[in-house]
């Protein structure tokens, strides 16, 4: 390959080491909010990134660079968001008023799952995604206190970081890779990890969640012998809903931007996740009035409801407008 495409293996070693590099800051940063949240005696579990690559491959960089993803309990968040501001975090995106104890704030936390902090540290940005549900998928995962109750501890730089246990990371892997679907491999070939690691008698009891199940499709037919029971049913569904993700980039409102077709099937996708009541029910207000139209951005002023759904009425006009003038519109 070296005789082939010369200068390809320097330029792998290069960006394998800065990955490797983006890594160590990130336990680094981990290590950090650890120690924070602690102190400051707010309960937190830490998921994705550093934990979940230990967790697999027993590696603190064995999965790249990310983000570094916090969870707490829905009452926290407030107490979190102020912790991390005190520190030097600043919101980046969402609903500023998730962690107000107002009707505003419940409402927010309910149906959206995450709000995004920034700063920058010599020259380099840090991110943090502070989570106060594990997933979109609702229902599929207990609460934060029985998630925090079993999770497990794993030593980062000499400090505990208490993460999900396995079982319930696998899970979690399962639902971040079926939002996504399945676009990345990176999220499959965690859950083939940790389903090589799992015994058999927890994979038989997980087997029984749906979002398991078409995840563990997906992941075969990405890595494994395809067998005859892919070409029928909702196994070929999920196989064909991976593929033309791995192969073409997916945005949530699909290629082309907003349509109202692009927007149903969306929706239909999220709805799909996890038939939950309690997951069906926040997806479909969260259609209707997101979190991030309750404050004006301008003035930081809470909006009114007649304000929020005016808004919202005239941008879905707007939207409609423009896709009759658009020139792609078939006749």
């Amino acid at each position: 390959m070296g005789d082939l495409l010369p200068g390809l293996q320097a330029e792998l070693q290069r960006a394998a080491r800065r990955e490797v590099m983006a890594a160590l800051a990130l336990a680094s940063l981990t290590r950090e909010m650890a120690v924070l949240f602690a102190e400051a005696g707010i309960p937190l579990l830490v998921i994705k990134g550093i934990p979940l690559a230990l967790q697999t491959t027993g590696s603190i960089t064995a999965r790249g660079r990310g983000d570094c993803d916090l969870f707490v309990d829905p009452s926290q968040v407030g107490a979190a968001i102020a912790l991390l501001q005190s520190v030097g975090f600043g919101l980046s995106y969402g609903a500023s008023c998730v962690g107000d104890d107002s009707a505003r704030g419940r409402y927010s936390r309910f149906v959206s799952i995450e709000i995004s902090l920034h700063r920058d540290v010599h020259n380099h940005r840090q991110w943090i995604d502070l989570h106060w549900h594990a997933t979109w998928a609702r229902g599929v995962l207990p609460r934060f206190q029985e998630l925090w109750q079993r999770g497990e501890e794993l030593p980062i730089n000499r400090q505990l970081v208490r993460t999900l246990s396995r079982r319930d990371a696998l899970v979690h892997a399962c639902c971040h890779a079926a939002v996504d679907r399945y676009m990345a491999l990176r999220n499959l070939v965690d859950i083939d990890r940790f389903e090589r690691a799992l015994p058999p008698a927890q994979l038989v009891e997980l087997s029984r969640l749906r979002t398991v199940r078409k995840s563990w499709q997906a992941m075969d037919d990405a890595f494994k012998e395809k067998s005859a029971s892919w070409r029928f049913g909702r196994a070929n569904a999920v196989r064909l809903k991976a593929q033309r993700a791995q192969q073409q980039p997916w945005r949530s409102l699909g290629d082309g931007g907003w349509t109202v077709t692009n927007r149903l099937r969306y929706f239909a996708h999220m709805v799909n996740l996890s038939h939950h009541p309690l997951h069906v029910f926040s997806t479909l207000i969260r259609q209707l009035i997101t979190p991030v139209d309750l404050i004006d951005p301008q003035t930081g002023d809470m909006r009114s409801i007649r304000q929020v759904v005016l808004r919202r009425a005239g941008k879905l006009r707007r939207r409609l407008e423009a896709q009759a003038e658009s020139p792609d519109r078939p006749d």
